[in-house]
């Protein structure tokens, strides 16, 4: 299979760093397009431009260059000159062997020779190189400038490591988003019961995925819009209008656990937490109740002064001294507990978060996707962290059990869950990802079948061994170096990736790469749907049974 143009030939390189390629005269390209060239025994070496050059045959052209001035004897110069004394030439990270013939790819461990043809790779060479075959696969997007080419990725393959959405705001993080769990719930709903589906429990946090998304060139369709059937919503708020439950918790639901991973935004001091953990041993599931009370309760005083005679005048400097805690720390604990006390969702003095949990799981394993919404509450850091740990904490909890009583059957082992957090480094920066369950799920890898899709601005600030168990990257444009090399520290071929993010616009150009990928890509996401109407669904975008996809009228792709 020949490319679509013939670009250039190679002049120089290393396998281990990039290729040279010396341009033709007015041949197209730019940072990020595939390119792929002949090697000796068969097979082609497929990679991507991650520089461009003008480079000088010798000095003399560059040191004494012609007269900018439109005369004939300058113009006649600057002709003779250039792609002869002066030229320009593009770095090639060399990432696959591909051979079409029999089918089989490799991780590049030869290079082309010296003047060996260098071409744009087109559909037959990419989709040999992703090798998707009739698996059921979601189309990324275009690569850029090479607009008749799609790239697809396995969706098994994509969820059964953790993910990673990352960039600024605005980029186009929840559109891939919603592209990605739409096909999976498309997927999901094509699976027999026992095949092991895959489903996603979506912490809401902006009201992105429960029935329209509000975008600036006015509302798309959601997942809950997209899959009626196929996805259930709870919600935070009281009122709350079309959903399936409505997330409430219980003060005997809190436990010390749960006050770890939101220290930070409660304001309160790590011997506050370790308080905690001493109140909850001395006065059992009703300890956050009892130590709220204006003055120490009847049931305070018993179980402390137990058999003997308490002071008259007892106070909470009195209680933290007799429990053995600093006075200071006590009030900061107490502070605290207050602020969370405070919410709506909030209830007083009995545990309700038990029966949600089992709603959502029945919900789960019966092959449905949950998206947990937080609606007012969404702004509300404090909120959005307490609610995701413990239902994920428990949830986990329960899918850990399941598990293990399956015993390696693989008909009796719950469903495949993706739990899907934003400002996911708020949940596993370095402070708190040994106590966050999601740094746990992160480490063991799919160990009980859960794995994250993590959706952050702030890459660098995320644990770096968390951050290492993330297989698939979706990187749109980031800020800061410290983000960018975070992301591709490690990677084969990273300093040329690095001029790839750098090179990328604010808005749906993403560089994707990872472990369902063969080699990274770096696209231009289609836009979600502005309505439901047959043919225009992104389930119309679900590939499978090895069908050839075409352009349909919204941007979108079908099988």
């Amino acid at each position: 299979m020949t490319g679509t143009s013939h670009l250039g030939v190679v002049v120089g390189g290393s396998l281990t760093k990039s290729i040279e390629v010396r341009l033709d005269p007015g041949a197209p390209t730019a940072i990020g397009h595939y390119v792929m060239a002949p090697l000796e025994g068969g097979g082609q070496l497929l990679g991507m431009v991650t520089d461009v050059l003008l480079r000088s045959a010798e000095s003399g052209p560059t040191s004494w260059p012609p007269p900018a001035g439109n005369d004939p004897a300058s113009a006649l110069l600057r002709e003779v000159l250039l792609d002869t004394g002066v030229y320009t030439a593009i770095e090639v990270t060399p990432y696959l062997e591909v051979n079409q013939a029999t089918g089989e790819n490799a991780r590049a461990r030869r290079l082309p020779r010296h003047f060996a043809p260098v071409e744009q790779a087109g559909q037959e060479t990419v989709d040999a190189a992703f090798a998707v075959g009739d698996r059921a696969s979601v189309n990324l997007g275009t690569p850029l400038g090479m607009e008749r080419v799609e790239v697809c990725v396995d969706i098994e393959k994509l969820f059964e490591r953790s993910a990673g959405i990352f960039g600024k705001s605005g980029t186009g993080k929840t559109v891939i988003a919603v592209q990605l769990l739409d096909a999976m719930v498309q997927h999901s709903a094509n699976q027999a019961a026992n095949a092991g589906r895959t489903v996603a429990l979506v912490f809401d946090m902006h009201d992105d995925y429960g029935q329209r998304i509000k975008f600036e060139g006015g509302e798309r369709a959601s997942l809950k819009g997209l899959h009626p059937q196929g996805v259930g919503v709870y919600s935070l708020e009281r009122n709350a209008m079309n959903v399936d439950g409505r997330v409430t918790i219980g003060t005997r639901d809190i436990q010390p656990e749960d006050l770890e991973v939101v220290r930070e935004v409660l304001s309160s001091t790590p011997a506050a937490v370790d308080a905690s953990y001493e109140c909850s041993a001395r006065f059992g599931d009703s300890w956050l109740d009892e130590i709220l009370a204006d003055d120490p309760s009847q049931t305070v005083v018993r179980k402390l002064w137990k058999g003997e005679d308490p002071p008259e005048d007892i106070n909470w400097n009195r209680v933290a001294t007799r429990i053995g805690v600093h006075p200071g720390s006590f009030e900061s604990l107490r502070r605290g507990l207050r602020k969370l006390a405070r919410r709506e969702f909030v209830q007083s003095g009995g545990s309700q978060v038990g029966s949600v949990i089992s709603e959502i799981v029945n919900m789960l394993q019966g092959g449905k996707t949950v998206v947990v919404q937080f609606g007012r509450f969404g702004n509300d850091l404090t909120s959005y962290m307490l609610v995701a740990n413990m239902l994920s904490r428990r949830i986990w909890e329960r899918y850990r059990e399941a598990k293990e009583d399956a015993r390696g059957d693989r008909a009796k082992e719950p469903n495949r869950l993706v739990i899907v957090i934003e400002e996911a480094h708020k949940f596993i920066d370095r402070a708190i990802a040994s106590q966050s369950i999601f740094g746990q799920i992160a480490r063991e890898l799919r160990k009980y079948n859960v794995t994250l899709l993590v959706i952050d601005q702030r890459p660098s600030q995320i644990d770096s061994e968390v951050l290492s168990q993330i297989g698939t990257r979706f990187c749109f444009q980031l800020d800061g170096d410290a983000d960018v090399e975070a992301l591709v520290g490690g990677v084969v071929g990273r300093s040329g990736l690095r001029q790839v993010i750098a090179s990328l616009e604010s808005r749906q150009q993403a560089l994707v790469f990872g472990h369902a990928l063969p080699m990274p890509v770096m696209v231009r996401p289609p836009d979600l749907p502005a309505t439901r109407t047959p043919g225009a669904s992104l389930r119309d975008r679900l590939r499978g049974n090895g069908g050839k996809s075409e352009v349909t009228p919204t941007g979108l792709y079908g099988s």
